[in-house]
């Protein structure tokens, strides 16, 4: 993991970018961001951060087959006395049916004809590894909202080293 500083604000506005030009967007579909004016920096790898939005809006972009509305927003929120990232995607698709949000994050598992299923098990690793949580709600035939909470970084070189063991990271 390669932590630097970033303001998760031009992470959000590339993807949408990225999104508003793919050919899987169509004329029936709005991508919209909602930002704050001010800078939301963190300090995390943003090869993963960029992962985390592009996996789920993909999804919310898929799950709209028939066109909708997709909303990408990212703030900074107190929780429990620490400040945490928050990032939500909305969309306005096919929604997902109560029995499947269980294995939702299982490898593998796709409902859609394109991709590996691969997509949101790789969230759920990041997210894990940023001691974070993924809540999602949906109604079938409305849509789903999934939104990530990762605790602020703050990067202490110094104080913090890597050593690759075995093919892994290990802190000491």
């Amino acid at each position: 993991m390669a932590l630097t500083r970033l303001d998760i604000r031009r992470v959000v506005q590339d993807t949408a970018t990225l999104l508003r030009n793919s050919s899987e967007v169509h004329d029936d579909h709005l991508i919209d961001v909602g930002l704050p004016e001010e800078p939301v920096w963190i300090d995390a790898d943003e090869n993963q951060i960029r992962q985390i939005v592009w996996n789920l809006a993909t999804n919310g972009l898929r799950a709209m087959a028939s066109g909708g509305r997709l909303l990408m927003s990212a703030t900074t929120e107190r929780d429990a006395g620490r400040d945490e990232l928050s990032i939500t995607i909305s969309d306005e698709g096919c929604g997902i049916p109560p029995a499947d949000l269980d294995g939702l994050f299982q490898p593998f598992r796709s409902s859609f004809d394109k991709g590996t299923g691969l997509g949101l098990a790789i969230v759920h690793r990041i997210v894990t590894d940023y001691n974070g949580s993924i809540q999602v709600s949906s109604t079938v035939g409305s849509g789903t909202t999934v939104r990530v909470r990762m605790p602020m970084r703050t990067t202490e070189p110094a104080r913090e080293a890597s050593v690759v063991t075995a093919g892994r990271g290990a802190r000491i």
